[in-house]
């Protein structure tokens, strides 16, 4: 498996084969985000969209796909993983996980953040990942 940010020039011609997955992630927010909204911050550069592949007879095939961009606080800059999508986790974390924490350090980034499901911990720990907070929310009436 391969792991590879899509250069925003390229957004365009791989949209059509990363937005079905990325819809997957996406859907659970549907009130903040769609995909449209990661496409237009992709193509200005604020997302950065990763895909996971592997070549099967001569075509590759997208197994997950990642999004992550910068986000400065007042006293830390962090690399956030928004988005994950796809399948296979087990097998290609420890492709992913090398590369972001790379790319984290390289644009100054104190630590790496990301949003998921519970189950995922199972699968994080084993690289230093930590739960920091539940998030909770209440819905407002517009009344």
């Amino acid at each position: 498996m391969k792991f590879l940010p899509i250069p925003s020039e390229q957004i365009d011609s791989m949209w059509p084969y990363v937005e079905p997955v990325l819809q997957k992630s996406v859907s659970l927010t549907p009130d903040r985000i769609e995909t449209k909204d990661v496409y237009d911050e992709a193509k200005k550069g604020s997302y950065l969209v990763w895909i996971v592949y592997e070549e099967k007879e001569d075509t590759k095939v997208i197994q997950a796909v990642l999004t992550a961009r910068i986000s400065q606080y007042p006293k830390t800059k962090a690399l956030c993983i928004d988005f994950v999508a796809g399948q296979r986790m087990k097998e290609w974390l420890p492709i992913v996980m090398p590369i972001f924490e790379d790319l984290g350090k390289a644009n100054g980034c104190t630590h790496i953040e990301g949003y998921g499901r519970k189950a995922w911990q199972r699968y994080l720990e084993k690289y230093d990942w930590k739960p920091r907070h539940i998030q909770y929310e209440k819905r407002l009436s517009n009344e």
